[in-house]
């Protein structure tokens, strides 16, 4: 991947940053007294033209889904490699595949939850997978959807259709760090496998499932062996275990452990997660060109749509201002 030809994006990016919400201009929308309120704070923004389109304020799931999906629509135009951004969006194609295969083993219409995603021929798909031949789609995603029925079919269990998928998305995203050779993206999977690992051996630690399962959905990649979590399934295991301080994020992981021990939940883990990300790209705003330029832009609106779905539907069921603060991501502006 050539540094110089990101110049123009990069330049193109640096003016067009200055678009992102920063930390003041949320903390002024979370203090609007109501839902409609925060939508109306949000017109001085790029938002203006998707919020303006809405029939009612509840809908304003469909704003933030139009604005991303242009603003990704015009990323890719400028960006002259698409793994900058691949990294970050390659998880929408994998809930759709996951989409086409449950509608095709289970029989059903699922169409309202696809997701607009980059050069995806769902149609085209669909039809290769009912002829069982492979004309309009892409090989390896045929390929990957295939193989994803095949499984169904041996086990039907439709938990095994997302845990194949899910496999197949950390290969993709591992292929792609690894062809960019680009230091920041080997480690942002990194990184990502191991909040995920995590993530998951505490769900199984919840749900008492047998070191066979867990092992059966770890992911390998990431810097905290997955053996290790393998054999603490059933033991003692607090945020100071010794298995987990390998990783580059354990003072992030050990935070969100602490917090989920005496909450029961992984929403605070999960907020810690993307505090670590923005963190990492903040690096990026001294890097005057390159690929990473292009990463960091489309990570943090990724972030900061999320921070804006956490203001809207808390808003919605009228929670507090001090709920909304306690969850909101960090920002990259």
């Amino acid at each position: 991947m050539k540094r110089e030809s990101f110049i123009q994006a990069s330049a193109t990016i640096r003016v067009r940053e200055k678009k992102l919400l920063n930390k003041s201009y949320l903390n002024r929308i979370i203090d609007a007294a109501s839902l409609e309120e925060t939508l109306r704070f949000l017109l001085d923004s790029d938002y203006q033209t998707y919020i303006n389109s809405l029939k009612r304020p509840e809908d304003y799931e469909v704003a933030l889904s139009e604005r991303n999906e242009d603003f990704l629509k015009e990323l890719y135009s400028i960006s002259p490699d698409s793994i900058p951004i691949d990294l970050v969006t390659l998880k929408y194609l994998y809930h759709n595949l996951k989409v086409v295969v449950k509608e095709y083993v289970q029989e059903e219409d699922y169409s309202d939850m696809y997701l607009k995603v980059r050069n995806l021929n769902i149609d085209g798909l669909k039809e290769d997978i009912k002829d069982e031949k492979r004309l309009k789609s892409d090989e390896n995603i045929y390929e990957e959807v295939r193989s994803a029925i095949d499984i169904y079919n041996k086990t039907k269990d439709p938990q095994e259709i997302d845990i194949y998928l899910d496999n197949m998305y950390y290969k993709h995203l591992k292929e792609l760090a690894k062809e960019s050779e680009v230091e920041l993206f080997i480690r942002y999977v990194e990184d990502l496998i191991d909040f995920t690992n995590i993530k998951t051996f505490i769900r199984c630690r919840n749900q008492k499932r047998a070191g066979e399962f867990l092992n059966h959905v770890l992911i390998d990649g990431g810097n905290i062996d997955t053996k290790d979590l393998v054999l603490n399934l059933g033991k003692e295991f607090d945020e100071n275990s010794s298995f987990l301080k390998s990783s580059r994020v354990y003072k992030y992981l050990k935070l969100g452990i602490e917090d989920y021990r005496k909450s029961g939940s992984l929403s605070i883990f999960e907020k810690l997660m993307d505090d670590y990300f923005v963190e990492l790209i903040k690096d990026v705003k001294q890097i005057i060109f390159g690929p990473e330029v292009v990463f960091a832009y489309a990570l943090f609106n990724e972030i900061q749509t999320r921070n804006l779905r956490i203001i809207l539907i808390s808003k919605l069921n009228g929670l507090s201002s001090e709920f909304i603060r306690e969850r909101l991501r960090e920002t990259y502006v």
